[in-house]
């Protein structure tokens, strides 16, 4: 049961982290393109994205990853709380700030239209702290990768 925990873990990570820097690169792209109907767009689609596939996925892989921990590992470990109250802060912020905003953002293309500057100042202040999420998504990687002992 912990290797098929430990796929479901790694798949769900792959799905997220890969999902988030995909989206990552296309913010970038369509954020510089002539066209202004496109970042709304692309908006809309991530939505869809973040519910159907980032949020399950990031609640499976913490399922995944406490069991695995139940079954070979401990809380105490410094790695795994540290990863756990990493992934709570994403959890949270993403719930508490970035859903809350991309509403707003998309609200305000959908009143103003797809040239609204409040909106876009909006998302693309989300997109950033997003980018900076996988800059935390990193070091939660590279904790479960190298297991760190701490003290």
């Amino acid at each position: 049961m912990y290797e098929i925990a430990l796929y479901v873990h790694i798949l769900c990570a792959m799905a997220w982290v890969g999902g988030g820097l995909f989206a990552q690169l296309l913010v970038m792209r369509v954020q510089r393109s002539p066209d202004p109907e496109e970042f709304p767009r692309l908006v809309r689609h991530l939505s869809f994205i973040v519910d159907r596939l980032f949020i399950p996925a990031s609640i499976l892989l913490f399922i995944a990853g406490l069991f695995m921990t139940v079954q070979r590992w401990e809380f105490q470990q410094a790695w795994i709380a540290i990863a756990i109250v990493l992934w709570l802060a994403s959890a949270l912020g993403g719930s508490l700030y970035l859903g809350p905003m991309a509403k707003r953002g998309t609200a305000l293309f959908e009143t103003e239209g797809a040239t609204s500057v409040a909106g876009r100042s909006i998302l693309s202040r989300m997109f950033l702290i997003t980018r900076l999420e996988l800059g935390v998504f990193a070091v939660i990687i590279a904790l479960m990768v190298a297991k760190p002992t701490i003290g």
